[in-house]
């Protein structure tokens, strides 16, 4: 998972388009926080019925924005530069990489300005199964079979998507937000299973080694085995003792997990806490759930925790970690990074507080909070997005 350099000639002075199309990183990153930023912003002239739009349900489209607009985003971004650098192949670039950039950012204004129809939700549907092309061929030409793991919960977010557009359509009788829900829950397994191989590292080398990260035997793999046994058991057994159970015993390893790496330097050390906030967010996200089988704690409190707390704090975190390293600028934390954690965090604590005592000022701070965060985000790291790398290696 380190930041390995590619050693290759790249033109002296290239134009934008060349530098923003020459990983995946750059134009996801730049356009998920703009995208998670005014998605988010919209949503509250939705629910106040300030702006009206031809949307089948619009707590459904919100939540399938948050996921396949902005999360989405952040996973294809690091995910195409992840793999370039693991398998040392190119995923895609120039014409390849605008074309998945447009398949994925097509469908975002014309959901919001046309009514469902079939070749819109082809549209929507084409942009994971693309992504996943792109990142299996280098993957299998160098026989990187780790991390063709990637390649399933991509598909498993294709099958989410797919049931999504075929309940707004009636063609299921499901509720539209249900598969949307297990999507969240695919977001966390990443999050689990990349955060369980990158955080140790990040902790050790942030800390100049003051902190020692310790893993349990098989980490990830337990992690993962735990998570996906949990999903299935909430899923597909209505029975709450063995959901909540499943749900409880998740949450314990994570915390064990997340213990094993802590240690007083990394709290004075803004890009880590960031980080390490939301990792413990993932245990707090699940024993949450557990709590809400038996109405102990609102559902909203569970899935706000896992998209705000979670999601946002992890992004937030990571995307401008890595923009810096694959940048080739020093990571170091700004005022305006800084500015963008904290927005964050109050964000989560605005969201939860209104999960807890519904109130409209508490979920408009909370959706100003976010979108503030990714603006702070933008405005700090686009112009490292567009322009070529700061020590002089290539793009």
């Amino acid at each position: 998972m380190s930041l390995i350099q590619l050693q290759e000639p790249t033109p002296s002075n290239p134009g934008f388009l060349a530098i923003i199309l020459s990983v995946g990183f750059r134009p996801f990153f730049a356009l998920g926080s703009l995208v998670g930023a005014a998605m988010m912003l919209s949503w509250v002239f939705i629910y106040r019925g300030t702006l009206e739009l031809p949307l089948a349900n619009i707590f459904s489209w919100h939540a399938h924005e948050m996921i396949f607009a902005y999360a989405i985003a952040i996973v294809a971004g690091f995910l195409l530069t992840a793999v370039r650098n693991w398998t040392g192949l190119d995923t895609a670039r120039g014409p390849l990489l605008l074309g998945l950039v447009t398949l994925w950012l097509l469908p975002r204004p014309l959901s919001m300005m046309l009514a469902p129809s079939f070749w819109l939700s082809i549209i929507d549907l084409a942009f994971i199964p693309a992504l996943a092309i792109c990142l299996a061929v280098p993957i299998i030409r160098s026989k990187n079979w780790r991390n063709l793991l990637f390649i399933p919960i991509l598909s498993a977010f294709f099958i989410c998507n797919l049931l999504y557009h075929l309940a707004i359509h009636q063609q299921l009788e499901i509720n539209p937000s249900t598969p949307i829900l297990f999507a969240l829950e695919l977001v966390l397994m990443l999050i689990t299973i990349i955060g369980a191989r990158v955080m140790p590292m990040f902790t050790r080398n942030g800390t100049q080694a003051a902190v020692e990260p310790r893993s349990f035997p098989n980490q990830p793999l337990i992690l993962l085995a735990a998570g996906v046994s949990q999903l299935l058991v909430n899923t597909f057994l209505d029975v709450k003792l063995l959901q909540a159970t499943s749900s409880l015993i998740f949450a314990a390893l994570i915390f064990w997990a997340w213990l094993g790496w802590q240690g007083t330097a990394l709290w004075r050390k803004p890009m880590l806490w960031v980080l390490h906030i939301a990792y413990l967010g993932l245990a707090i996200s699940y024993i949450s759930k557990a709590a809400s089988h038996y109405h102990l704690m609102a559902n909203s409190f569970w899935i706000h925790s896992a998209a705000v707390l979670c999601i946002g704090m992890m992004t937030i975190g990571f995307i401008g970690r890595v923009s810096l390293g694959h940048s080739g600028r020093k990571l170091e934390c700004s005022r305006l990074m800084l500015s963008s954690y904290c927005l964050m965090l109050l964000a989560v604590a605005l969201r939860l507080a209104a999960s807890i005592w519904p109130n409209p000022a508490l979920w408009d701070g909370a959706a100003f909070c976010w979108s503030l965060a990714l603006l702070c985000f933008a405005i700090e790291f686009i112009p490292y997005l567009s322009s070529p790398r700061a020590d002089g290696k290539a793009l």
